[in-house]
């Protein structure tokens, strides 16, 4: 009954509960002090003391660096914590895009592009989420709450500050794309798409949030409109309005796949909830709301 409650209010969209001071202090006593945990207490709680104390024992953790990052009160803390994650996590190209987006706000637009070009080459692109996840995961259940919704909870307190930066940057690299296009540098101007291009692919990779996957189709769309709709696009034979309709495609299945299953999570058996929350974890939210439609959806 509590799991059911629980995860009903989860869905409406309530704020997810927080862990007590005095849950903190015990779940922090029961295991090893590290990185993970006090980010755990930190997510669980919302208190920043934990960030704090995490920041200053831990501060080479890229997942500390992130947080601290979208945690940050100045511009001076923000551009700190941006160039300690990159030299924490060299392949990682979060924090060249976040770099990328202040310096194209602040009008830097040639340090910009460096940073956007930093980003292009380097392998991954990560926030860390799975780690976050399952840390807050862990808190919660110490508190006592059952595994299906100390989950349920762990995901929903599960913050994504970056995608409305993301967003940003690719609106500001269009408008870049159009500053060069008028300059009559159609070469750069179609560098930059395929910048803001490349950056919505990295996040709509199906294998992590419906949220992220979104925002990443939004940003593809943004790029790819700006191209001519009769030019070819990858190697399949496709156009570019070919492409633009299959991610409108791919947004209505996503929003479809929500409307189906909505209503069936608090009303899943403890075990098959327990295997959602993971399922999600490892291969995606889509392809976990696709399993979970297919078991239990109505035919």
């Amino acid at each position: 009954m509590r799991s059911t409650n629980l995860l009903a209010r989860w869905i409406k969209g309530e704020e997810p509960p927080k862990l007590t001071p005095e849950q903190v202090e015990s779940y922090l006593a029961a295991n090893r002090p590290s990185a993970e945990t006090l980010l755990a207490a930190f997510q669980a709680s919302g208190d920043k003391r934990w960030l704090q104390e995490a920041k200053e024992k831990y501060p080479n953790d890229p997942a500390v660096a992130f947080m601290a990052l979208a945690k940050s009160d100045t511009s001076e803390e923000r551009r700190q914590w941006l160039d300690t994650l990159k030299r924490v996590a060299p392949d990682n190209a979060l924090a060249d895009y976040l770099s990328a987006n202040d310096y194209l706000k602040a009008g830097r637009t040639d340090d910009a592009v460096k940073e956007l070009q930093a980003a292009n080459a380097k392998p991954q692109l990560s926030d860390y989420w799975v780690e976050r996840v399952q840390n807050a995961e862990e808190a919660y259940r110490s508190a006592g709450y059952f595994a299906g919704e100390a989950k349920a909870v762990a995901l929903a307190a599960l913050q994504l500050p970056q995608l409305a930066q993301f967003k940003q940057l690719a609106q500001s690299v269009l408008d870049l794309a159009a500053s060069y296009r008028q300059a009559g540098d159609e070469a750069s101007a179609q560098a930059a798409l395929q910048t803001g291009l490349n950056l919505g692919q990295r996040l709509n990779t199906g294998q992590s949030t419906a949220i992220q996957d979104l925002v990443g189709m939004a940003i593809e769309k943004l790029a790819i409109s700006a191209m001519d709709p009769a030019t070819p696009y990858g190697t399949s034979g496709q156009t570019v309005k070919d492409h633009i309709d299959d991610l409108l495609a791919q947004r209505k299945t996503i929003k479809a796949l929500n409307q189906t299953t909505e209503g069936l999570l608090p009303n899943l058996p403890e075990q098959d909830l327990v295997t959602y929350f993971d399922r999600l974890k490892v291969f995606g939210e889509s392809p976990t709301l696709q399993w979970l439609a297919a078991k239990y959806a109505k035919q």
